[in-house]
């Protein structure tokens, strides 16, 4: 059996904020921070095999934080990055109509396939972060992984591993370093074990 710890980075600024937050690297607040340290000291004495983790600078403190409890080599993967939100990286829901209203118009129409200009369309990252956790799958038939990343990536992944498609990603509310853990079988088979814990 392979379980999967999924944990989103702590809090930014730019949460607080209520931003489309995805490539623009943005360091951990004082909040993040306490965050991290609190989700290791949720993931003390639990044995892992492997670490891996945005290399995004929220991502990658948090995944830092915690791994002081293993000791591992972090393997830092460019697909477990944010969605690339492109023109509208770091921006509120507000400012994005307010400057984009053609885009977000084009967006509206079709989410999961519209490109935002210089980033990345739902699909393409759903795909991307989505591939690279079926690889952990195929290639391990047993382990422990903690993937440190963000909370478009976990959905993506929750979505996928239970059987949703990109379509059922609306149906996870993830909080800053809560811990989802998933199992998956033999048969390759997932079970939802823990969400935000």
């Amino acid at each position: 059996m392979i379980e999967l710890i999924l944990v989103r980075h702590g809090e930014t600024d730019s949460n607080k904020r209520g931003t489309y937050l995805g490539w623009t690297d943005i360091e951990l607040n004082e909040e993040g921070i306490r965050q991290a340290y609190c989700a290791k000291g949720k993931l003390e004495g639990v044995r892992v095999d492997g670490v891996f983790a945005s290399p995004l600078r929220r991502a990658a403190r948090t995944a830092e934080i915690i791994n002081e409890n293993f000791n591992v080599d972090i393997c830092y993967m460019d697909e477990l990055k944010e969605r690339n939100f492109g023109i509208w990286d770091d921006l509120t829901y507000k400012e994005i109509c307010e400057r984009y209203p053609k885009e977000h118009g084009l967006w509206v129409n079709d989410w999961v396939n519209y490109r935002l200009e210089g980033g990345e369309s739902a699909v393409e990252a759903y795909k991307r972060v989505t591939g690279f956790i079926d690889r952990i799958i195929n290639d391990n038939e047993s382990g422990v992984y903690l993937v440190v990343t963000h909370l478009g990536c976990i959905r993506n992944i929750l979505a996928h591993l239970l059987g949703l498609g990109i379509q059922g990603v609306w149906h996870f509310r993830l909080n800053n370093c809560g811990i989802t853990k998933v199992e998956i079988n033999a048969e390759k088979y997932a079970f939802l074990t823990m969400l935000n814990g």
